[in-house]
């Protein structure tokens, strides 16, 4: 039996949150005294027999079919996985006393800190690593000391002896060193955002902080190497290029060490220049450099370098380069004048009617095909207004901006089109205005989201109960939106559909399209590893969501929403992780069971039962749906953690849940 649950926290280092590692703790376990879950999920693995042709398990019964019209309960006694599942285990780590462990972002590979005799090693995906006296701590991976690539593929970390470190990536030592900052060993290993590459870093540190030496060691693949002096290195002075093979670096050359020096993919760059940004091609380098003032005037004059050649000089210059294309865009400012005056300069030439005098340019914000640009504009009187594409567009007492779900923080948004740039304007929240292009939506009440959808050209506001699309008000009839809530709000990956969920009077209804599907109501599936209310199918032809309604002859009951079908689950349950497969076929999701234990089903049909690696939910780093159509878990039982990878049964799909479902209508 199972003792204890897996307890998982999130206290990961930095670079451990920024590559999203999962690290967990594991508690004390005991040995099985009955048949190990694997055990029998591996009986139900055993190759497929035709349907009819397998008799039941010993003790158990075969799974329910789905019942006509979608009404028959689920059954959740013994079971036997549908004809055709295929379920591979695969052991990723032991379960230890006080083991801590790491999950990939990606793959779900596992990192494990535990023990062998009275060291410590490395597990990773079941493989134990060399042991070492300690690892490096939190700040190079977190707790566990592993950090991991952003694609997932790839691991690292640092593992300490008594007189130096050895640099581990994928299992094999690629570099070693004997650097200690006031006597500790130390060392930081980051990748590139390509995954790639990988680099580490160490410093030599002796004496006081003013009158000591210090000198930092940074090695690219295991094989450049540079030794920098006065200051160090770390992921957040390297700027890497578009594609990830190119880095520049402002470093402390051992030959100049009163300045600061460029680098350039670990060689002296031949120029000095600062800022660094690369072109969208990853091919050139845009830097800056400070230059004496003209004869009677102080402050600086700076010079924007290309590949270390002059192409503009100005009071002061800002560049901004978007993530295709070959646009570049500055944003100058003359400040030997009172007011100051600053302006646009597009492809090296000054935009006509760009100025703005004693105010401000900021914001500027590309179009996803880098085509199209836009800048956010405040004149000495703060009166606000957007520039894009050389046209003023309406001047408005304020400009209130807001961010897309899934995006980062932009104060000015494009359509994912291009086609049309969107921002909001109004000095208050009841009298608010979406502006798209050069067009104003309709007035709008308390926006608290503006949703841009990931294809085409729609644009969809929440606030309070009320919905826009591309700029006009839904109907939504007996809604009083001062009185209502919806949130949610989402648009299907082609971007034809749309959703959002209405509270209104203790009911919670998924509207699909601005109709609502008010037969059901919403119900669990908020948390877990797919926390969100509703899903759309990856192929845009679908939407589920768990939902319940009352009946006098049952009572309160779950059930199953599928393109505004039901189908009964049973009593009310924790019901959670409802996903669909990438081929948009089948659906998965859970149910608890005693202990934090889980069953999984498939289209209705329960697959196994287990309990989650982790604690007693699945997260999303142990949740993952490959792009083959797979559903890789990261489970446990008394003795191990195990990556689980289900590989749906042909035999059943999301139509034969209700003898076949008929999708979404397209509505534009």
């Amino acid at each position: 039996m199972r003792c204890s649950a897996l307890r998982s926290y999130l206290e990961p280092g930095l670079l451990a949150a920024f590559f999203g590692i999962l690290i967990m703790t594991a508690a004390a376990q005991t040995a099985p005294k009955k048949e190990s879950i694997w055990q029998k999920i591996q009986k139900a693995a055993q190759p497929p027999v035709q349907p009819g042709q397998q008799p039941p398990q010993p003790g158990q019964k075969p799974g329910p079919q789905p019942g006509a019209g979608g009404t028959q309960a689920i059954d959740k006694g013994p079971f036997t996985p549908p004809p055709g599942t295929k379920i591979d285990a695969a052991v990723m780590a032991p379960v230890q006393h006080g083991a801590q462990f790491a999950v990939s972002p990606h793959g779900i590979h596992v990192a494990t800190l535990s023990h062998s005799g009275s060291r410590p090693v490395i597990i990773y995906d079941g493989v134990p690593g060399p042991k070492f006296d300690q690892f490096t701590p939190e700040g190079s991976g977190g707790p566990v000391g592993v950090i991991f690539s952003p694609d997932g593929n790839h691991y690292a970390y640092c593992g300490l002896s008594s007189d130096h470190f050895s640099v581990m990536v994928d299992g094999k030592e690629v570099g070693t060193g004997s650097e200690t900052n006031d006597g500790q060993l130390n060392c930081t290993i980051f990748f590139s955002p390509n995954s790639k590459h990988f680099y580490y870093t160490s410093t030599q540190h002796k004496g006081d902080y003013r009158t000591g030496t210090s000198y930092s060691r940074f090695v690219i693949d295991g094989k450049t190497e540079l030794k920098v002096f006065e200051g160090g290195v770390s992921s957040r002075n390297l700027i890497f290029s578009p594609d990830g093979d190119h880095f520049a670096a402002l470093l402390s050359a051992p030959t100049d060490p009163e300045h600061n020096a460029l680098f350039v993919d670990g060689k002296p760059a031949g120029y000095v220049g600062g800022d660094p940004q690369w072109g969208t091609d990853s091919k050139h380098l845009f830097t800056k450099r400070g230059l004496p003032p003209p004869a009677g005037r102080g402050g600086t004059v700076w010079e924007v370098l290309l590949d270390g050649k002059p192409i503009m000089r100005a009071d002061a210059v800002t560049l901004y380069i978007p993530p295709v294309g070959n646009m570049v865009v500055a944003m100058v400012q003359k400040l030997s004048v009172n007011p100051a005056i600053s302006f646009l300069v597009v492809g090296g030439k000054q935009v006509p009617g760009s100025e703005v005098q004693g105010g401000s340019i900021s914001n500027v914000t590309f179009s996803p095909d880098g085509t199209h640009y836009a800048a956010l504009y405040k004149n000495a009187n703060s009166r606000s207004w957007v520039f894009s594409d050389g046209k003023k567009g309406q001047e408005y007492g304020g400009i209130m901006l807001h961010n897309a779900p899934g995006r980062l923080p932009a104060n000015l948004l494009f359509t994912a089109d291009s086609s049309k740039v969107v921002y909001e304007s109004g000095t208050s929240p009841y009298q608010e205005y979406l502006i798209l292009g050069d067009q104003e939506s309709d007035e709008l009440l308390s926006v608290t989201d503006t949703v841009i959808a990931p294809a085409g050209s729609h644009v969809a506001t929440e606030g309070s109960g009320q919905v826009s699309l591309d700029g006009k008000i839904l109907k939504l009839p007996k809604v009083d939106p001062h009185t209502t809530q919806a949130n949610a709000l989402s648009f299907s990956p082609d971007g034809s559909h749309f959703a959002f969920v209405l509270h209104d009077h203790g009911s919670t209804t998924v509207y699909l399209d601005g109709v609502a599907q008010s037969a059901y109501t919403v119900g669990g599936g908020g948390a877990g590893a797919s926390s969100a209310l509703y899903s759309f199918s990856p192929d845009s032809k679908h939407l589920a969501y768990f939902c319940w309604r009352s009946t006098t002859a049952a009572g309160t009951e779950q059930g199953l929403c599928l393109d505004d079908k039901y189908v009964r689950l049973g009593p009310l349950a924790n019901y959670a992780n409802l996903s669909f497969t990438s081929d948009s076929n089948h659906l998965f999701w859970t149910t608890s069971t005693p202990r934090d234990g889980f069953l999984l089903f498939q289209d209705g049909r329960p697959v196994m039962s287990g309990f989650p690696g982790g604690g007693s939910v699945f997260a999303k780093e142990t949740w993952q749906m490959g792009n083959d159509g797979t559903l890789s878990i990261l489970a446990q039982d008394d003795t191990s953690l195990k990556r689980v990878t289900i590989t749906p049964s042909p035999a059943i799909s999301i139509g034969t849940l209700f003898g076949g479902a008929p999708g979404l209508a397209a509505t534009r």
